[in-house]
């Protein structure tokens, strides 16, 4: 009997166009000797910023890209014709060409039409595609099914925009039939100059716990939009970058309230995903800290991280499981471990008190415990291990976890399904109070913010 041409070896590059930075993702599997990996490269066009306008994007660009690629791979993908004659390379073995190649293009990516034609004119044999609220809309329903959430959540913090996609199960009262809704909240800005400016807001200040003057503030955040750094220790720069994803967070919030309230407090299971430039620079801890407080959840959800965009560019691929026509992907490579996020109701007269104990264990591990106290922002990464994970949380001095007024929660860490990598426990009052000055900004965060491994 002859094998399912997928199940044998493949390999299928997809890239995605977005941000102003290309990422490249070349997939690669054996599922008949268990081996798979995704290998990535990311291309920052935002130097070339200033010549978007002219003809960078034509076919001796796209030539350039895809030798370029077979260098960082490792891997033959353009076939070498004699008469220098563009073709990918058909696929034969690992190393060896590829299968299939896709690019995705944000609809908000500068000069979109430059780029998509200048695709299109280099080679046929691209499937280009287009990621506009439709094509979200298809992958969240279909990622909500095969991860099994009920309520799932997609935030791209962008430096220019800023954009919450949520797709639920709701029950239509008027039908009586359970239906899935789809809504998007965004906020964005028209130029790089617009988002320097932004920092002038009367708002920003509030948030804000470095002790810089209003021309600091602008040196700062201007060098920074300017320059797109993509990591930096400056905690100036990260406090500035934290403040400003708050309140463009809280922005959304407040004019898309009906859109974005009850997530984390229902019944169903729920889920965010959390992808962008301005995490990839913040961390996991802070930007969490700017969505919770800026979004104002609650409740108890599970966290992914798709930094790397590879649940955009593979999620359809993982989500058709067997019946995907480019590549069948497992979870472990296209899904990111998960963070659990717990937000008990926590009263505001109680402090210096443990509101939640715990214990976690494994065949891995021993009986490990751990515990938040009141008022703080507890980050807990958790080490690796191979085997089912068991937690146990327990709410006291009044503390519960909405929408029932838990006061125990468990659940389970499962390779090869959803391996959480860390806690996070946000056991602030509510409502959460910033100000009203960057000194007292400061003396609340050291207070609040309490990163530890277990």
């Amino acid at each position: 009997m002859s094998k399912l041409p997928l199940l044998d070896k493949n390999a299928y590059l997809s890239i995605v166009v977005k941000d102003n930075g290309i990422w490249s993702h070349l997939a690669y599997t054996d599922h008949y000797a268990s081996r798979e990996y995704i290998l990535s490269d990311f291309t920052d066009l935002n130097p070339l910023r200033y010549r978007l306008d002219d003809e960078l994007f034509n076919t001796q660009f796209w030539y350039d890209y895809f030798n370029s690629l077979e260098k960082v791979f490792g891997w033959d993908i353009v076939q070498k014709d004699p008469k220098n004659i563009f073709t990918f390379r058909r696929f034969l073995s690992e190393g060896d060409g590829i299968s299939g190649v896709r690019i995705q293009i944000d609809d908000n990516q500068k000069f979109f039409n430059k780029i998509f034609s200048s695709v299109r004119s280099f080679s046929n044999d691209i499937s280009l595609r287009v990621i506009d609220d439709k094509y979200m809309y298809s992958l969240l329903d279909g990622l909500s099914d095969k991860l099994g959430y009920e309520d799932l959540v997609y935030v791209d913090m962008d430096i220019y925009d800023c954009t919450v996609y949520r797709v639920r199960k709701v029950f239509d009262k008027k039908e009586k039939v359970e239906r899935k809704e789809f809504t998007r909240s965004k906020i964005n800005w028209d130029s790089e100059f617009a988002v320097i400016d932004s920092v002038k807001d009367s708002r920003f200040k509030a948030f804000l716990a470095t002790d810089l003057t209003n021309g600091q503030v602008l040196n700062y955040w201007g060098n920074f939009v300017l320059n797109r750094m993509f990591s930096s220790v400056d905690p100036n720069i990260i406090d500035v970058l934290r403040a400003y994803c708050t309140i463009q967070n809280h922005s959304i919030y407040r004019d898309n309230k009906d859109k974005l309230i009850g997530f984390g407090t229902a019944e169903e299971r729920s889920c965010l995903i959390i992808s962008g430039y301005i995490p990839r620079v913040l961390g996991k801890s802070k930007s969490l800290l700017s969505l919770i407080d800026g979004l104002e959840f609650n409740g108890s959800f599970d966290c992914l991280w798709d930094l790397e965009l590879k649940l955009l560019s593979y999620g359809k691929s993982y989500v058709n499981g067997p019946n995907a026509v480019d590549i069948i992907l497992t979870r472990k490579d296209v899904v990111s471990l998960a963070t659990k996020v717990m937000i008990p109701y926590v009263e505001a007269k109680v402090s210096n008190k443990v509101v939640l104990s715990g214990y976690f264990e494994s065949l891995d591990t021993e009986r490990t415990e751990f515990f938040a106290m009141a008022q703080q922002f507890s980050y807990i990464s958790l080490p690796k291990g191979k085997n089912k994970t068991v937690f146990d949380c327990n709410f006291k001095n009044g503390s519960y976890l909405l929408p029932n007024n838990k006061r125990e929660i468990s659940f389970m860490s499962i390779p090869e399904n959803n391996v959480y990598e860390s806690l996070l426990i946000d056991a602030r009052s509510r409502p959460v109070v910033y100000g009203p000055d960057s000194y007292a900004n400061k003396i609340k965060l050291q207070m609040w913010i309490n990163d530890n491994k277990a």
